[in-house]
């Protein structure tokens, strides 16, 4: 039972996660996205970048940036919405599609509500991202689950 609560709370601080980070207005997510980059840019380049190079920087990593984002908080969510399924349902196609298809409501509920932060807007892109994301995710919790069974079962028979 304690395993199965610890699950359904870090599948909550995800969704949580995204939720709060959708909420940032316009200018507080452009705030954080430009950052990153900046952060990025000075560790790589040893804090030699001007503040002319830092707009030329920004213009062309934002978007990578900020879709990373997208697909790397919602690989957690697929792989901790597949955790938690196992713990309801043996693995097979059907409970991989279940904790998909969470994902992907979840996704374009987030999508739906950047509608109404000022300053955000819904992307159709951010939703396959996002779903891309889980899937991803869902995949290497999958693979990952099929290699150890592997390998218990050899460790049996040994």
């Amino acid at each position: 039972m304690v395993k199965k609560t610890v699950k359904f709370i870090i599948v909550l601080i995800c969704m949580l996660s995204i939720f709060l980070f959708s909420s940032d207005n316009g200018d507080e997510s452009t705030r954080k996205s430009d950052g990153i980059i900046i952060n990025m840019c000075n560790i790589f380049m040893k804090n030699k970048i001007n503040s002319e190079n830092k707009t030329k920087f920004i213009n062309r990593y934002v978007f990578f940036v900020r879709k990373t984002a997208h697909f790397t908080i919602f690989l957690l969510l697929g792989v901790s919405l597949i955790s938690l399924v196992k713990e309801y349902m043996i693995i097979n196609y059907k409970s991989l599609l279940f904790a998909l298809f969470i994902a992907i409501i979840y996704a374009c509920s987030d999508e739906v509500h950047q509608l109404f932060v000022i300053g955000r807007s819904a992307r159709i892109l951010d939703v396959f991202i996002d779903s891309f994301g889980s899937l991803f995710g869902i995949t290497i919790y999958y693979l990952f689950y099929v290699w150890r069974n592997k390998n218990e079962q050899k460790k049996a028979i040994s």
